[in-house]
């Protein structure tokens, strides 16, 4: 009798159709969430994509180098076999920055990245003398799609080397601002690319469509320019520039190259900061001209420096570097470039004064079109140095001024500007040191009090502890409320070193130093206040923000854990920092720690920050009182916990994993003719759930080693260990599965009713594709929702991270895929009516095991955190309920699915379903024979 179609069969058709349906009804939605674009509709969508198919044939057809290129550099051929990805200054990949390509690329320089790449893959020598032949390819990483796509083009052309042009013509492909696949042919030209450059050095070009205006792949000319890394050679001498850094010779105390965390030089300059704040002249607040080397950004002072290295010389200890100004302080995918507001600059590193010393010089003609840019006005100088001493008032560790040569009546003069780090990126340098300024007031107000009182019996936080390091929540009588954090800076006149005390390292390593009762502290707090406005009927509709920066210096008691403290907070709107800023010092901080208990989870931080200025005073402001809460830890012992139980709990699944699989294996050794019966669908989901994580949990496991390395470093040999004995069991798991599969499809393709097996397989794919479809369309369905709270209630998460959520959501999705691994085993018993016991129970029990094991020890560390999630500023205890209830019905989920094999196995594979449903089946069977 064979196998007919059944109305359960015609059902998943219909599911499929409807699916297939509601899928294409939703795509234009999603580019609408993320980037608002225009509601095209699906009719002219669909035209515009007929259209794009009929240019892509045409634009198949090669571009001739000769009808665009023959007067730049004639064409010529090829006189050798031999190859090489390098050419003149170029090092076979570089990158440039661009303006304008309205059509395809987004010309808005200030809001996206506006970087590309050009990489070279053959370069050889022609029979002209000079002339060389160049195939590569252009990317622009920000085209204008609705989802940000690359712009890329495969080119071909020639480099003379003796007029320094380049021209290649070639095709590619891109995505129009309405979402339209476009191929546009184009041709490109660069000038001045010769085999060296210098600091005035820029090599500039266009990108020209080849499509008419009116065509559908056109695009607006592109302008480039960029900067190549080969074969530079530093222009300036600064032996003969040295007396215009004389007065940056002020007598303080700079480190040392050899104090640095990092004793190479460029990792030096460029890796511990490179973004600074700003702070002018007090009379630049009221619009003066002369506190920039150029106009304003939008009307407003940038109150942002960065560095961008170009090249850096180990040996010479020089570099090439660009200097962004800007208003907002952010970390693109790509870099960004806008010459208006970018200076560039050769440094030197001057070993006497332990400063780097930077000559700077300024793009000029700068148009619509950067075609004639050059670099020119090398007159403004910058310097950089990493303080050797901080205080309550200096607690930047890089700093640094930029000013002019020019006379003040000069064109283009501005006045000298300061800029300093965001706080301390040097923790853990042996010369850097703290100095403490305010003991008469820290005696006043805060060491008698803590002499008075002494807890016996009780044990806090030690002065070394984590634990000093803690969130906040806040408020004041004036209904404001906030957030915020206390981070220390320094304990004793040394750093805060937390990560050094995290275990016991051997005496030779480090010498742990005796807390003493009363030590002096230092601390860096941020708070972000909320004023509410607009308040009606008890509902708020909208408040003000105001951010405020404090740094305190005072005592803490490791007796009675009392910290009491004195501080600073600079006063000024973040774009408006001025270098003699007004400084309000009569802060009082005043916090008290639990003591610490044996069973206790963690412990509380009460506390207040209030003004000690009299009512009248301006300055005086409400008290605000301090709630947190800490966990009662030994980081010695959490942390590696937490480090080798990660690594426990993946060597211990893919352990159990081998075990349950070889068992399996054993049991079809013995029982080859269950062998067909069994699901390739449900293999081919356990066999890609261990491989993919081969490539990605293991990537995981390294930077956790990296950590711990540093950290730790004559633990590194130990966790490395671990680390390939995880990755060994990993790939026995893999490959054991793998075998089985193997073993499956073979006997498969052997047996005699592989037509109605493979027409059960098939039916099994279909519902499971649609299920799993469904299920993807669910995730993205909630994370768009996610976006449009967001967008709703203005908080403007960058899109990058968006996607970085949706990936997270998607990981997880994948997840429950592989705990429902029982289910296409389930569907193929019912569609081919099996009483073949497939599975052993060995396998499908202990599989289900270990994919219980990670959601019950989730369930079980969820439940216990939940109290302490309520009392955290940034964890919501609703999360928690969510997950623990997520987890309670995975597993559930699993256990019934397990079962279902059970009954499957015992019985048939209807049994399941209901009475009414096996009837209905069975007249259909009987009616098709």
């Amino acid at each position: 009798m064979s196998m007919k179609p059944s109305i359960m069969i015609q059902i998943c058709k219909l599911t499929v159709f409807f699916l297939f349906i509601s899928f294409s009804a939703k795509s234009v939605s999603f580019a609408e969430i993320v980037f608002e674009e225009s509601n095209d509709d699906e009719s002219k969508a669909f035209q515009s994509a007929m259209t794009e198919v009929n240019v892509y044939s045409e634009s198949e057809s090669e571009v001739a180098y000769s009808d665009y290129c023959s007067s730049v550099v004639p064409e010529s051929v090829t006189n050798s076999k031999a190859y090489t990805e390098s050419f003149g200054a170029f090092n076979g990949y570089e990158t440039g920055y661009y303006i304008g390509g309205n059509g395809i690329l987004n010309p808005k320089i200030n809001t996206i990245s506006n970087s590309f790449s050009f990489e070279t893959r053959h370069v050889s020598k022609t029979v002209a003398d000079g002339v060389w032949k160049i195939e590569g390819s252009l990317m622009f990483y920000e085209s204008y799609h609705p989802i940000p796509s690359p712009f890329h083009l495969k080119l071909h052309g020639f480099w003379s080397e003796f007029s320094g042009n380049l021209c290649m013509v070639g095709t590619g492909s891109a995505y129009s601002k309405h979402g339209n696949l476009l191929t546009p042919a184009a041709v490109f030209r660069l000038r001045n690319l010769r085999d060296s450059s210098n600091i005035t050095t820029l090599i500039t070009g266009t990108l020209e469509s080849l499509s008419s205006s009116d065509g559908v792949s056109y695009f607006e000319s592109i302008s480039v320019v960029m900067f190549p890394l080969l074969n530079y050679e530093y222009t300036f001498d600064f032996r003969e520039f040295t007396h215009q850094f004389s007065g940056e010779r002020d007598g303080l105390k700079n480190l040392a190259f050899n104090e640095l965390p990092s004793r190479r030089f460029c990792s030096m300059i460029m890796g511990h900061v490179n973004e600074f704040k700003l702070q002018y002249a007090r009379d630049c607040s009221s619009g003066k001209q002369t506190c920039l080397p150029f106009v304003r950004l939008n009307g407003y002072l940038p109150h942002i420096l960065s560095f961008s290295s170009i090249r850096c010389s180990e040996v010479e200890r020089r570099i090439r570097v660009l200097i962004e100004f800007r208003n907002t302080s952010h970390v693109r995918k790509y870099p960004s470039f806008n010459p208006n507001t970018t200076l560039i600059g050769e440094g030197t590193w001057d070993d006497r004064e332990n400063q780097l010393f930077v000559l700077v010089c300024r793009f000029l003609d700068i148009g619509e079109s950067w075609s004639n840019a050059h670099v020119g006005d090398c007159t403004t100088r910058l310097s950089f140095r990493f303080p050797a001493i901080l205080s309550i008032r200096e607690t930047s560790s890089a700093m640094g001024q930029i000013w002019t040569t020019k006379t003040a009546n000069d064109s283009g003069y501005f006045d000298r500007t300061i800029f300093r780090s965001t706080g301390n990126h040097m923790v853990g340098v042996p010369g850097l040191k703290y100095e403490y300024t305010e003991f008469n007031r820290v005696k006043n107000l805060c060491l008698r009090k803590v002499q008075l009182l002494r807890n016996k019996g009780q044990s806090y936080p030690s002065g070394h502890s984590t634990d000093l390091k803690f969130d906040m929540l806040v408020k004041s009588s004036e209904n404001r409320s906030g957030w915020g954090s206390a981070d220390p800076l320094a304990i004793g006149d040394q750093l805060y070193k937390p990560y050094l005390f995290l275990m016991d390292l051997p005496g030779t390593m480090l010498e742990r130093p005796v807390p003493a009762r009363l030590m002096n502290v230092s601390y860096e707090v941020s708070i972000t206040l909320q004023t509410p406005i607009d308040v009606a009927n008890g509902v708020l509709f909208s408040y003000i923000e105001e951010k405020v920066e404090i740094r305190a210096e005072g005592i803490y008691d490791s007796e009675t854990g009392k910290l009491c403290m004195v501080g600073c907070r600079k006063l000024g709107f973040d774009n408006q920092v001025f270098e003699n800023a007004s400084v309000d010092c009569e802060i009082l901080l005043n916090f008290e720690f639990s003591p610490l208990k044996p069973n206790q989870i963690g412990g509380y931080i009460t506390g207040s920050i209030e003004s000690t200025r009299t009512s009248p005073d301006l300055l005086k402001f409400d008290r605000l009182e301090v709630y947190s809460t800490i966990y009662k830890t030994d980081q010695r012992k959490s942390s590696i916990w937490t480090t080798d139980h990660q690594s426990t709990k993946v060597l211990l699944s893919n352990t159990l994993m081998c075990i349950f699989v070889g068992l399996q294996l054993y049991y079809v050794q013995n029982n080859p003719n269950v062998l067909p019966s069994i699901s390739l669908v449900m293999l081919v989901i356990l066999t890609l759930g261990h491989m993919v994580p081969l490539a990605l949990d293991y990537e995981t496991l390294r930077s956790n080693k990296q950590h711990w390395n540093m950290v730790s470093p004559h633990n590194g040999g130990l966790i490395e260990l671990n680390e390939v004995i995880v990755t060994v069991v990993m790939v026995v798991a893999f490959l054991l599965l793998l075998r089985l599969l193997q073993l499956t499809a073979s006997a498969r393709s052997r047996d005699r009713n592989r037509k109605s097996l493979l027409f059960a397989e098939e039916m099994t794919l279909i519902v499971i594709a649609c299920l799993y479809a469904a299920g993807a369309k669910f995730t993205l369905l909630v994370a768009m929702e996610k976006r449009r709270l967001d967008v709703a209630l203005l908080y403007f998460s960058s899109v990058e991270s968006w996607y970085h959520s949706i990936y997270n959501d998607f990981k997880s999705y994948a997840g429950l895929i592989l705990d429902g691994f029982l289910l296409p085993q389930i569907l193929l018993n019912m569609f081919s009516k099996s009483k073949q016991k497939a599975l052993s129970c060995s396998f499908y029990i202990g599989t289900t095991f270990v994919r219980l094991l990670p959601h019950a020890y989730d369930l079980y560390c969820n439940l216990n955190s939940i109290y302490y999630s309520m009392l955290q500023v940034s964890v919501s205890p609703v999360q928690c309920f969510v997950s623990a209830a997520w987890d309670v019905t995975i597993f559930w989920g699993l256990l019934l699915l397990a079962a279902i094999i059970y009954l499957q196995q015992k019985f048939d594979g209807h049994c399941i379903l209901p009475s009414r449903l096996r009837q209905l089946e069975s007249y259909s069977e009987e009616f098709h024979s």
